[in-house]
């Protein structure tokens, strides 16, 4: 049987712990009770988080924390197999997060590394090389 209270423990103990947070969907309600984005994004920071980004695929990304909130839009895909796209996703944002890249930049990185990983087909051939991803960001209208 589940110790949903247990569970529950555990989970309050992450977040408290946790400085980065990279959810996708319902990921975000994953430790809290709120009922809309806002509501979740305020209480986990209120519990020590540092930062949050929203994961959206297509629909681009959001980042929060303390005193910021902005959204980038994702780079038009051009689908192929959405395996490891999250995961590219979340490696770019912590690489340029880890070196202080300002939010709104590292967000750019993240989703065009996302969207070249779509590109491809299976779950590791679409990791991109920082020059690819500069060569979309380029591309990209600003």
């Amino acid at each position: 049987m589940l110790d949903l209270p247990g569970l529950r423990k555990a989970l309050d103990f992450v977040a408290g712990e946790t400085d980065l947070f990279l959810p996708s969907g319902a990921e975000l309600f994953l430790f809290t009770d709120a009922k809309t984005e806002d509501e979740a994004v305020k209480a986990l920071l209120g519990r020590g988080m540092k930062a949050i980004v929203v994961k959206r695929g297509a629909a681009g990304a959001s980042y929060f924390d303390a005193e910021t909130e902005l959204s980038v839009q994702a780079h038009p895909p051009e689908e192929i197999d959405p395996t490891g796209a999250g995961d590219c996703f979340g490696a770019t944002f912590v690489s340029c997060w880890l070196r202080h890249m300002p939010p709104k930049r590292a967000l750019a990185y993240a989703n065009a590394s996302g969207s070249l990983a779509v590109r491809k087909k299976g779950p590791m051939e679409g990791a991109s090389t920082l020059a690819e991803i500069e060569a979309l960001i380029a591309k990209s209208p600003a």
